[in-house]
């Protein structure tokens, strides 16, 4: 996916956002945001993902706050909220009456993708997600759902790039009852702090069993950054890739024909331009297998 006009404002506003949690001095925060304003400038005619610009923007607000985790505090509150919500998934999920229970574990993933931050023209917060999380699991879902559901069932490995911290306590248990299903899973999170994406360390705390093959330290998948053990497994054809959340989609899309038949995206449409990029409304739960 390459970059659009409304991507430019929202990155913008999410910078402002960041700012506000990495640094306390109003000069520092308007020097910081005068450089994220100049690297956009000079790149945004480059063909490149809003992940791209989202991952310098955040790279260089550690460079010049010293901060290597603001969002600390915030993924910790979503971890603890997730965690709260738990047994209601596992209830839905108990109560479902499709026979291999994958519509439930879609809906689950897809649900927890409203876990975010900071996006411009999207209103989050833990204590509203947690009084309508049982609506957003009843949400419609929107994608090709049954080949989704049909190629994972016939699928044997699957290679899962979770997205934001809080979220993953929903992946550990989607994850869980793959497994049961027989099903071999290569966790991927982030290898270290990049905005509020899930990490190792998230994972590790959660006590993931998996296999943990970090994708890298950026947003999505920047194919140059990737470590050399998770590309092996992007590449594999043995393995399906389940890629959760916008920053994933924006990126692995502009190399997603290699990837026909075995990508399938989980998300919610958090933004005008992915709903459009997605032919969906805005907001929409989605669950699509790339053909």
């Amino acid at each position: 996916m390459k970059i659009k006009a409304d991507c430019i404002p929202c990155l913008i506003d999410r910078a402002k956002f960041e700012c506000d949690l990495a640094l306390k001095d109003e000069e520092d925060k308007i020097h910081t945001l005068a450089e994220i304003l100049r690297f956009i400038g000079n790149n945004c005619e480059r063909d490149l993902s809003p992940a791209f610009f989202g991952t310098y923007r955040d790279r260089i607000i550690r460079w010049r706050s010293n901060n290597i985790d603001h969002y600390e505090r915030l993924k910790k509150e979503a971890n603890e909220s997730a965690k709260r919500l738990l047994p209601l998934a596992k209830g839905f999920y108990e109560e479902s009456k499709d026979k291999f229970k994958l519509d439930a574990l879609l809906r689950i993933a897809a649900a927890a993708n409203s876990m975010e931050y900071g996006v411009r023209g999207y209103k989050f917060s833990n204590r509203k997600f947690e009084e309508e999380f049982e609506r957003t699991l009843n949400e419609e879902l929107v994608g090709n759902l049954e080949e989704v559901k049909m190629t994972i069932l016939n699928g044997k490995n699957i290679l899962y790039l979770t997205d934001n911290a809080g979220e993953i306590v929903f992946d550990k248990f989607v994850i869980e009852k793959l497994v049961a299903m027989g099903k071999n899973i290569i966790l991927s999170p982030k290898e270290r702090a990049v905005m509020n994406d899930a990490t190792v360390k998230d994972a590790e705390e959660l006590k993931f069993e998996n296999k943990i093959v970090p994708s890298g330290s950026a947003i999505g998948v920047l194919l140059e950054e990737a470590n050399k053990e998770f590309l092996r497994y992007l590449w594999n054809p043995d393995f399906l890739i389940l890629a959760k959340g916008m920053g994933n989609y924006e990126t692995i899309s502009s190399f997603e024909d290699e990837l026909r038949g075995k990508l399938i995206y989980v998300l919610r449409a958090k933004c005008y331009s992915i709903a459009e990029e997605n032919k969906v409304k805005k907001g929409s739960l989605v669950a699509r297998l790339v053909l």
